[in-house]
């Protein structure tokens, strides 16, 4: 793999079976960037979850995303191009097209948004911006199910069988209360982040770098997906009053929630939970991956079973 000077120094660090994942995305890459032109030599993996985003370099100034199947970088596409439609802040894909890869993967390329920010308003001001959107403008959205896939590859994991069973009893128990719940808001478009919406500031402009494909439902999930990190965990909180305080900012007087604040709602903490759930089972997908995602994946179970005590140290996020 010829990469960027970071990314051999991870791979020289990383079990055998994360190294040949990061190799079968770095090919897609490869794959894509000959019919492009780009240039994948110095090409640095920024993150790989929830897909492998990675830096072609400073001087082509592109970000390029490797997923696991066409569908979803269809999606991607799609949905960056609606939110600018509705004149929203999102990060342009770089080329329309998405790039298939022989393995099943798919590359998509996207315009360099910058660094994220810390600023918190600006999550709020986007995820605002987009609530607003009538899905009705969007039929071809997919309806919002947290459950559809939440347990895909569980028994492809190296975790006893114990911990699986609790993670589906969990999920099932969830499920449950989800059906029931009364949501206090109609139908909207929905990011689907597992926290603050992401947003990048490249010093001129700021924008939302679409990570999962947009989806019909609750404005609610966002919301209580940008607060419950700070109720839960350890170590540096967003700020989320001043997220709060924006988000409201750009409500209608006539659609005001007859909540005060989104902890106040007699959801909050199913949906919470749910939004948990979902982040445990994306650390629980990749424990096969190297020793260290195994135990990080243990430990979390751990903590939704009540082994620790709120607040939880997951560690970096």
């Amino acid at each position: 793999m010829s990469v960027g000077t970071r990314t051999k120094t991870l791979l020289k660090t990383i079990s055998p079976a994360r190294r040949l994942d990061i190799a079968a995305s770095y090919e897609a890459l490869t794959q894509a960037c000959v019919a492009t032109g780009d240039d994948p030599a110095k090409a640095e993996l920024l993150s790989d979850s929830p897909n492998h985003l990675w830096s072609l370099g400073s001087r082509s100034r592109a970000l390029a995303i490797v997923h696991p199947d066409l569908d979803e970088a269809w999606a991607l596409i799609k949905g960056a191009q609606f939110l600018r439609q509705h004149l929203l802040p999102v990060t342009s894909a770089y080329y329309t097209e998405v790039r298939a890869a022989a393995d099943g993967r798919a590359v998509t390329f996207w315009q360099d948004p910058g660094r994220p920010s810390t600023d918190t308003s600006l999550s709020a001001w986007v995820t605002a911006l987009t609530h607003r959107i009538d899905p009705g403008t969007a039929p071809w959205l997919r309806e919002h199910d947290p459950f559809a896939s939440l347990l895909d590859g569980l028994d492809d994991t190296p975790l006893d069988e114990t911990a699986r069973r609790s993670l589906r009893e969990r999920a099932a128990q969830l499920r449950e209360e989800w059906d029931y719940l009364d949501w206090p808001t109609p139908d909207t478009v929905v990011l689907g982040a597992l926290g603050m919406a992401p947003v990048h500031d490249d010093g001129t402009h700021v924008g939302l770098l679409l990570r999962r494909p947009l989806t019909r439902g609750h404005r609610e999930w966002d919301l209580v997906a940008a607060r419950w990190r700070s109720e839960l965990l350890t170590g540096p909180r967003e700020d989320h009053r001043t997220y709060a305080d924006t988000y409201l900012s750009y409500e209608r007087e006539d659609r005001l929630p007859d909540h005060p604040y989104i902890g106040a709602w007699s959801g909050y903490q199913a949906v919470r939970d749910t939004v948990v759930l979902t982040a445990v089972m994306d650390t629980v997908r990749r424990a096969r991956l190297d020793p260290g995602a195994r135990r990080q994946a243990a430990h979390r179970i751990a903590c939704l079973r009540g082994a620790h005590p709120v607040p939880w140290n997951w560690g970096p996020r």
